[in-house]
């Protein structure tokens, strides 16, 4: 092997060992810190562009669970009121009955209208006041509902409508127990007695509503179903792609710790290497 001064090849060819060590050692040290594998575009460019749009499918995801709770939410409080109002009806029901037999006078009848009065009032505060979040629920002007329950556009696959007949008008008159006839409706037993097949119109339509909130119920806990295994699906293929195996990174830190001091002490000898011209020419 020639004896040369200018250049020292094995000095150079040790520095660049040391430098990859060096270099793999710190990015070791990175993925560990983070405890993702690939921190930038330039570590693995075509794994991160699946993994961007794997978080952001994952985020858009969450929120449209986010939406679908806040709608059956909305149903919850939209059924609880009708219960209130079927309790009402019920119980104007039961007040006609009782009234439709002709046993009783007149102040009787009056107590059994004045209560039947109040009722009606009542169910007319509660169609009017029910609502979420400002929207109104039971007072007929709420239309259909469009719920976003999926991460992108395309309607067939990531919306869901609710029907506005759940949310139909439910006021007296609506339901038509409309307070005004109470004079007619209640002018003799029999009068009475007929108006109950009225009363039954209004109950089999808010058991209709009823019926309705509760198979929307049933589809959205199948969407949030879905969604919840989708986020869990996507969250596992993000984790494969993006998070770093700790003990593999560690091992490989070590590695290219001892490789790193390794070529330190043989940089070392190598760049002694030219002083044996020295001897040649003493």
């Amino acid at each position: 092997m020639a004896i040369i001064v200018n250049t020292n090849m094995s000095a150079l060819k040790t520095q660049r060992n040391l430098t990859n060590a060096t270099n793999s050692m710190n990015k070791a040290l990175e993925r560990m810190s983070t405890g993702y594998k690939i921190n930038s575009a330039k570590d693995d460019a075509a794994n991160m562009y699946i993994a961007t749009n794997l978080n952001v499918q994952i985020s858009g995801s969450k929120v449209a669970k986010s939406n679908i709770s806040n709608a059956a939410n909305m149903l919850s409080i939209a059924e609880g009121d009708l219960d209130v109002i079927l309790d009402n009806v019920t119980r104007i029901r039961d007040l006609t009955v009782q009234y439709s037999n002709g046993i009783y006078d007149a102040d009787s009848q009056k107590a059994m209208t004045d209560e039947i009065t109040a009722r009606l009032e009542e169910i007319d505060r509660i169609a009017t006041s029910s609502n979420f979040n400002g929207k109104k629920l039971l007072d007929g002007t709420m239309g259909n509902v469009r719920l976003q329950v999926g991460a992108n556009a395309a309607e067939d696959a990531n919306c869901i409508t609710i029907s506005e007949d759940i949310f139909a008008a439910s006021d007296s008159t609506s339901l038509g127990l409309d307070a005004t006839q109470i004079t007619t409706n209640y002018a003799t037993a029999t009068a009475a007695a007929k108006y109950i097949d009225t009363i039954d119109g209004a109950i089999d339509q808010i058991n209709t509503a009823k019926a309705a909130i509760g198979a929307t119920g049933n589809r959205l806990d199948a969407a949030t179903e879905s969604l919840t295994t989708t986020i869990e699906n996507m969250t596992a293929a993000h984790s494969t792609i993006m998070d770093a195996d700790i003990a593999e990174e560690s091992a490989n830190y070590v590695q290219q710790q001892i490789l790193q001091q390794t070529a330190s002490s043989l940089l070392v000898q190598a760049n002694q290497l030219p002083s044996i011209a020295l001897s040649l020419i003493q």
